[in-house]
C-alpha cells in the first residue's frame, strides 16, 4: 500500500469518527451504529449534526434474492385466482378470474422488485448550509448530492399543516422550500409524520426539516444583524410579491403601491393568530382597509427571525 493511500484512508477514518461523534437531527444520540458513505462539503461546515439511514454491515440484496421473493409474492397473491378459475366451468368467468390474477401478480412482483431495492441516505446540516445524499443499487455507486448554501437563498417558506378526519387526527404534512433573490426554488424538503402533540419518532425525515429550519434561521439572524448595522432595517418577504422592513420603532410596508411607514406610536394594535399577523393603524377606520395589514406567518420567507425582529426592535413579544 502507497503511503498516499495510506494517508487518505487515515483521514477518511478520522473524518467518520468526527461525524460519528455528532448528534443525529433531532439533537439525541444515534440509537445504533451508521455508516455516512459520503463525506459532508466543506462549503456547509461547521457540520451541527448527521444522520444515516445506512446501518454498519448492511449491504443490498442479491439480484436472485430478490427475483425469488418477488415471484414467489406475486405467485401467493394470484394462487387463489388460479385456483378458484380451474373451478369454474364458464369459460369467460375464468378466463377473467385468470387474467384478474395475472394482472395482480405481475403488479405485486414489480412492487416487491422496488420494494427490495436498495437505497440509503445520509444527511447533513451545517451552519452554513444542508446537504443530503442518496445511494441506490449497490454500496459501489455514485451518490446522488443536493447541497444547499445558504448564501444562494433568499428566504425559506415552511408549511406544517396537521390533517384530521371527522375530528381525528391523521397526520402531519410539512413543505419547507428554499428559493433564490429571483422567487425561483433552489431547495425542498417536503413529507409526512405522525404526531399530533410532539415530534415524530427519532430517524424520521421530519427532523432533518427542522434542523435545517434552525440552521437557516440562526445564518439569516446574523445577516439580519449585519443587514440592521447597515441599512437601519430588516427586510422581511412576506409572500414573492410583498415585503416589509423592521427597524428600531417602526415597520415599512410593502405592499403594492406607496410604501407606508408606520412607528410603534401609531399602532393601535398587533396580534398572531389563526397563523396570521395582523398590523393596525390607530387612524384606521372599521369599513375601510386602509391602515390594516394582514399576512400570513407560514407564507413568511423567515418568520422566526422576524418574531425576534419584532422583539427586538419594536418590543411585541409572543411566548
Amino acid at each position: 500500500m502507497t503511503t498516499t493511500a495510506m494517508t487518505d484512508q487515515t483521514a477518511a477514518g478520522e473524518q467518520q469518527q468526527t461525524v460519528d461523534s455528532l448528534p443525529d437531527h433531532s439533537r439525541a444520540p444515534r440509537a445504533s451504529a451508521v455508516e455516512f458513505f459520503a463525506p459532508p462539503p466543506a462549503e456547509i461546515a461547521p457540520i451541527l449534526s448527521a444522520e444515516s439511514t445506512l446501518k454498519v454491515g448492511k449491504s443490498p440484496k442479491s439480484i436472485v434474492f430478490r427475483l425469488l421473493l418477488a415471484a414467489t409474492v406475486g405467485a401467493v397473491v394470484a394462487a387463489p385466482f388460479m385456483f378458484f378459475a380451474s373451478n369454474i366451468h364458464r369459460a369467460d368467468d375464468a378466463t377473467a378470474l385468470s387474467v384478474t390474477g395475472y394482472v395482480l401478480g405481475a403488479i405485486t412482483l414489480v412492487i416487491t422488485w422496488f420494494l427490495t431495492g436498495f437505497k440509503a441516505v445520509c444527511t447533513y446540516v451545517g451552519k452554513d448550509g444542508i446537504a443530503r445524499y442518496t445511494l441506490k443499487g449497490s454500496l459501489s455507486a455514485q451518490p446522488k448530492a443536493e447541497i444547499l448554501v445558504f448564501t444562494d437563498a433568499a428566504a425559506l417558506y415552511a408549511q406544517q399543516t396537521r390533517q384530521f378526519v371527522n375530528g381525528v387526527y391523521t397526520g402531519t404534512n410539512y413543505d419547507y422550500s428554499w428559493v433564490d433573490s429571483s422567487g425561483k426554488k433552489i431547495y425542498r424538503l417536503k413529507g409526512r409524520y405522525r404526531g399530533k402533540d410532539k415530534p415524530p419518532k427519532q430517524g424520521d425525515k421530519w427532523h432533518f426539516a427542522n434542523a435545517a429550519d434552525i440552521a437557516w434561521s440562526n445564518y439569516f439572524l446574523a445577516a439580519a444583524d449585519k443587514e440592521l448595522h447597515t441599512n437601519g432595517a430588516i427586510n422581511f418577504y412576506v409572500d414573492r410579491n410583498r415585503w416589509l422592513r423592521v427597524g428600531p420603532g417602526f415597520l415599512e410596508f410593502h405592499f403594492g403601491g406607496e410604501p407606508v411607514k408606520v412607528t410603534k406610536e401609531e399602532i393601535a394594535s398587533v396580534s398572531l393568530g389563526g397563523g396570521y399577523f395582523s398590523f393596525k393603524h390607530k387612524d384606521a377606520k372599521w369599513f375601510s382597509s386602509a391602515g390594516k395589514f394582514r399576512f400570513r406567518y407560514g407564507g413568511m420567507g423567515i418568520g422566526k427571525v422576524f418574531i425576534l425582529a419584532l422583539d427586538k426592535l419594536m418590543g411585541y413579544r409572543w411566548g
